[in-house]
């Protein structure tokens, strides 16, 4: 067997390849790169051998003759929250689909760090960058894109988001207004928010503006006493939500901007003898995985991350092949209800609510 005629200690190459197929290494070479014309029945035997020789191409020797390192950068806002680990692994799993390696790379939501952060990345040279919001200008990111290294911005509002070269982003407006047809739907008057803190970044901004404007347009403007500003921490969460229930007419729902906060929610009514849903109604945003095993399961805002991930690398990887790339709409995130949420005591359920509603 090949396996077995490789000696000694080491890593099998090329040419232990080219010998064990009886071919020379300029023929391993063009089989494995799959340029060139090799015979089929050739070219499986090599692919054979090389799998026997557990073969591994120089990826050094490769990035020099291609200018490639097959690898690329993500920059990402917080790994501490969830919402951004699930999103490191979709892009690592869709990376790896695609032949190339994730770096990625935390901002400390820091603006100055950012930048460093990828200028720090082009200088690796990595093949191209997918860059999310958060410690990051947009200006810092086009400053990247326009020295030619390919560059993709992914969930940064519409706003930004025409100032950038390419982005694959979410409708974050459409799902504030979702929450609040739906609290509202339900019977909700004295609805509460509790929102990333009042000098966030806008993307974090127009989950809550938009749900505010709904409110507002519906005819139940937010009171300020019944908007909370957080830090985008299950702490924050937890005590905003106190104040929230200290008031001497506390709400009977809470809109959290985003899931770990609204942990923070239901921890601080749990602790407060407050039953959810019957007498506080939560609602997160995110969908992070934890959400379907909160108790009680939260209801939510479903951000796709997985396909967000697999669209950004989809194109990323056309900008490094120089090919066209045809933009791509803002995709529209759906409520998903589960049992954090339900009618105020007393009030029958709307006939509306299973028409604007998703359910799992």
């Amino acid at each position: 067997h090949a396996a077995a005629r490789l000696t000694g200690v080491g890593v099998a190459t090329i040419y232990d390849v080219a010998r064990a197929a009886g071919v020379t290494a300029a023929t391993v070479s063009v089989a494995l790169s799959g340029r060139g014309v090799v015979n089929a029945g050739t070219r499986e035997r090599i692919l054979q051998c090389a799998l026997d020789l557990g073969y591994r191409p120089n990826l050094v020797a490769r990035s020099l003759s291609t200018r490639r390192t097959h690898t690329v950068g993500l920059v990402i806002y917080d790994i501490t929250n969830p919402f951004y680990a699930e999103v490191a692994l979709a892009a690592e799993q869709t990376a790896r689909d695609a032949g190339y390696r994730l770096i990625f790379a935390n901002t400390t939501i820091d603006p100055d760090f950012g930048a460093e952060l990828l200028q720090e990345l082009a200088g690796r040279q990595v093949d191209g960058i997918i860059a999310m919001p958060g410690g990051l200008r947009a200006d810092a990111l086009r400053a990247v894109a326009e020295t030619g290294l390919p560059t993709v911005a992914c969930l940064w509002d519409e706003e930004q988001s025409v100032r950038l070269p390419y982005t694959v982003g979410v409708d974050f407006g459409a799902g504030g207004r979702q929450v609040a047809d739906y609290l509202l739907d339900l019977g909700h008057e004295r609805v509460a928010m509790v929102a990333i803190g009042a000098d966030s970044e806008t993307f974090l901004r127009a989950r809550e503006v938009a749900f505010t404007d709904r409110l507002a347009a519906r005819g139940h403007a937010m009171p300020a006493a019944y908007w909370q500003w957080a830090d985008s921490t299950l702490e924050s969460g937890y005590q905003a939500t106190r104040v929230l229930l200290d008031r001497p007419e506390p709400p009977t729902a809470i809109y959290a901007t985003n899931d770990i906060m609204a942990m923070g929610v239901l921890a601080a009514a749990r602790e407060a003898g407050v039953p959810v849903p019957s007498g506080l109604s939560v609602v997160g945003f995110d969908d992070i995985k934890l959400a379907r095993y909160m108790s009680p399961p939260l209801t939510t805002i479903r951000i796709e991350k997985d396909v967000l991930m697999a669209e950004a690398m989809h194109v990323l990887l056309h900008l490094i092949e120089g090919e066209e790339v045809t933009p791509l709409p803002s995709r529209i995130p759906r409520l998903i209800e589960r049992q954090s949420s339900g009618p105020p005591v007393g009030q029958p359920q709307s006939p509306r609510r299973k028409e604007v509603v998703g359910t799992v």
